[in-house]
């Protein structure tokens, strides 16, 4: 979407803000010059009822100082022809409003015969309601100090559009949907000073300055209208491939302002106003489309809802209580300085979409906003409708309305929010239940952490998660709430969470909050188990360490007085069981497989190098396997027992140990020749029903088989589930 550089000199932010000063001096200087270019009585007035006029203020110095007063009501000018209306008054009436060329035509004639009273040599004579004539001559020309402020205050507010456009520019320089928005801009800019000459007009404007003004004011906002149309063609993702659409768009705009100008086909229902409903629908399905090219893409959906309600918003309030009353034939509800107001938040959003500014910050608030616009147009309709259909006055059907809309309306609002985004409405105390639960049975820092990996999955359900390490503070938005990204719980590393909920939706401020505080929480959880956990292991030390004292101290000086060399045996293994015991009981970390089968095969191979029995030892792959303190006691029994029978009972000439880890699961093999027989005629004493019970303790399953061939041994099979680290298999 990056357009060449042309071949002209580069377009600098500063030269670009020069040529927009420019741009808005020039503008602001038509437009001065044909107001000053006026006939001035001093006089501001409002229409009141029955066709009159209402002074609200007369200027100093002017003529019409001193000679009519704040208050008095005039009903028109009399000339020779007889009395002139002069409502509705020029700048507080919609100059495009009229539906025919033939109603626009009497229009002119009107700002023309009302030009001829002004300028006549013989003065003005204005007849109040009261009966009076007061006659005064006009000043040919609009003193400069005498342009009404509501001139200067649209211009300087209405200014925000080009300055919007600039900064656009400035930020993406030479991208197709930053010079649309610039040319939206200016374009804009010219139909707003264009219609604040006409609101800051006294009673009219000549016909021929009308005319051109009109055509400035159709110029204007058709081409800015229209080149909306483009830009949501193109952001945030292209529709259209080229420029074909623009230069459509361009010249059909040019075509349909020039018949508006010159009158050559009248349009059915309205020769101007009736093109922007159906623009209105146009650009919304424009928008529809793009809201099946953004799937499953958060960044843009929520660049997307931006721009939608940019137009969405201004547009929908200005066609239902603008446009909509004067197809209609009636008064517009909305009048010309509000409706030149609301564009100004078009711009905004346009530019806010474009740059992607804080899109995070929109999945709440567009909604919000979009139930707003459904409810204002809805309050409008009603109301219209029942001014339409009752004749009631305006008033009353405003309340009926009103009514209506809160008894239907609101209930219906509130409801769709929660059913829409209940996420972003619930509150800390929403997830500690379900926090609390999931975070219950961890009782180390190891398990804390997994569970706060598992929360946060379960609650964001990302697309992505990665560990980084990077050690982080807090929590944070980046990418405009693509990612979160989150401390763990030791502060050791960090996730970092990729589009929420399976990418259709944006990370927020309330998640970082609610992230923040459900951290806390965890901390706390887990320094409080840490500290529970330390004054258990040093109990349990202390109980451990009593009893090697005594039953060890014991034990050792019974092995020392056997004589039996067997009885030697069994008090040697009764010792390293307790020792084993001890010293597994104060472990709180996963232990290395491969270093525990390290001292399992040194401890065998001591045992049958006392017995006189080759030993066949034979390992696999057992790097990145851990054991937990259980397993490790346990098996290291069912091993020794096992071990323990075989040099006992069958006092075998080969003992062969195998043992591999496969799908993570641990497979022992301890095989011997010798003595052997059935399993089943063995005799009480030999452990099996305490190895069972172990194993199957470990989730595990253990067989005892006598195989044949190519000769009789025993085997003893074992199988336990193991964990693999991050690093393992």
């Amino acid at each position: 979407m990056v357009w060449k550089k042309i071949a002209l000199p580069i377009i600098t932010p500063v030269n670009l803000l020069w040529g927009i000063l420019l741009f808005v001096l020039a503008t602001q200087a038509v437009a001065v010059y044909g107001l000053m270019q006026q006939p001035w009585t001093g006089i501001r007035a409002v229409d009141a009822s029955d066709d009159t006029l209402l002074i609200t203020a007369i200027d100093a110095g002017s003529p019409a100082f001193g000679k009519l007063a704040v208050g008095e009501t005039l009903r028109g000018l009399q000339t020779a022809g007889g009395l002139v209306k002069l409502t509705p008054i020029l700048h507080s009436f919609a100059p495009l409003s009229p539906a025919t060329f033939t109603q626009r035509a009497a229009f002119y004639q009107r700002q023309a015969r009302l030009h001829q009273a002004f300028t006549h040599h013989a003065g003005l004579a204005f007849v109040t309601t009261a009966g009076k004539t007061i006659t005064l001559t006009a000043a040919a020309h609009t003193p400069f100090s005498a342009i009404p402020w509501i001139f200067w205050l649209l211009g300087l507010v209405n200014l925000i559009s080009p300055l919007v456009g600039a900064l656009v520019w400035t930020y993406r320089p030479y991208q197709k949907e930053s010079l649309f928005l610039l040319l939206h801009s200016l374009l804009y800019y010219v139909f707003a000073v264009s219609g604040a000459a006409v609101i800051a007009t006294e009673f009219y404007m000549e016909a021929g300055a009308l005319r051109q003004n009109l055509l400035l004011q159709a110029i204007g906002i058709n081409f800015a209208a229209t080149l909306i149309l483009v830009i949501l063609s193109h952001v945030p993702k292209p529709l259209v491939r080229g420029l074909w659409l623009f230069w459509l768009v361009i010249g059909f705009t040019a075509l349909s302002t020039a018949n508006y100008h010159y009158g050559w086909v009248e349009t059915p229902g309205h020769i101007f106003y009736i093109q922007y409903p159906f623009l209105y629908v146009i650009v919304l399905g424009v928008i529809a489309l793009q809201m099946r090219q953004t799937q499953r893409q958060p960044v843009e959906r929520a660049s997307l809802l931006v721009l939608a309600i940019a137009f969405m918003l201004p547009n929908a309030i200005i066609i239902a209580l603008h446009v909509f009353p004067i197809l209609l034939g009636i008064p517009p509800i909305v009048g010309n300085i509000s409706a030149l107001l609301l564009f100004n938040l078009m711009a905004i959003g346009l530019a806010v979409g474009i740059l992607r500014f804080r899109l995070f910050d929109i999945e709440f608030w567009w909604l919000k906003s979009m139930l707003w616009i459904v409810g204002g147009c809805l309050v409008a309709a009603i109301d219209l409708g029942i001014i339409s259909l009752f004749q009631v006055p305006g008033r009353y059907a405003l309340a009926v309305s009103v009514i209506i809309t809160g008894f239907l309306y609101f209930p219906l609002r509130q409801w769709l929010l929660g059913k829409i985004i209940p996420m972003e409405r619930r509150g800390l105390q929403d997830y500690l239940p379900v926090f609390s639960t999931s975070m219950s049975d961890a009782i180390s820092k190891e398990s804390f952490e997994e569970h706060w990996q598992a929360f946060l999955l379960q609650h964001f359900v990302p697309l992505h998660v990665e560990t980084l390490r990077e050690q982080i503070e807090s929590s944070s938005l980046s990418d405009n709430g693509l990612h979160l990204h989150v401390p763990s719980l030791g502060n050791r590393h960090s996730y970092r969470l990729s589009g929420k909920q399976r990418a259709a939706r944006l990370f927020n401020k309330a998640d970082v909050k609610n992230t923040e505080s459900l951290l806390t929480v965890a901390r706390m959880a887990s320094n409080a188990s840490e500290t529970r956990q330390r004054a258990v292991l040093a109990e349990r030390q202390r109980i451990m360490g009593d009893l090697h004292d005594s039953v060890g101290a014991q034990l050792m000086t019974l092995m020392h007085k056997l004589s039996d060399s067997e009885h030697k045996q069994a008090a040697r293994l009764t010792l390293m069981t307790l020792r084993d015991t001890i010293r597994l009981s104060q472990k709180t970390c996963p232990l290395q497989l491969v270093d525990q089968v390290a001292d399992w095969r040194t401890e065998i191979a001591e045992r049958t190098e006392a017995a006189g029995v080759e030993l066949v030892w034979q390992q696999g792959e057992l790097q990145g396997y851990l054991l937990n303190p259980k397993q490790v006691l346990e098996l290291t029994q069912v091993i020794r027992e096992a071990v323990s029978n075989a040099l006992k009972h069958a006092q075998p000439e080969v003992l062969e140990i195998g043992i591999s880890a496969r799908d993570d699961t641990l497979h022992v093999c301890i095989m011997n020749d010798g003595r052997v027989s059935l399993p089943s005629t063995w005799r009480a004493g030999t452990g099996m029903s305490t190895m069972q019970r172990r194993v199957h303790g470990l989730g595990g399953n253990i067989q005892f088989r006598l195989s044949t061939l190519p000769k009789a041994k025993m085997q003893v099979l074992l199988n336990v589930p193991l964990h693999a680290t991050n690093s393992g298999k």
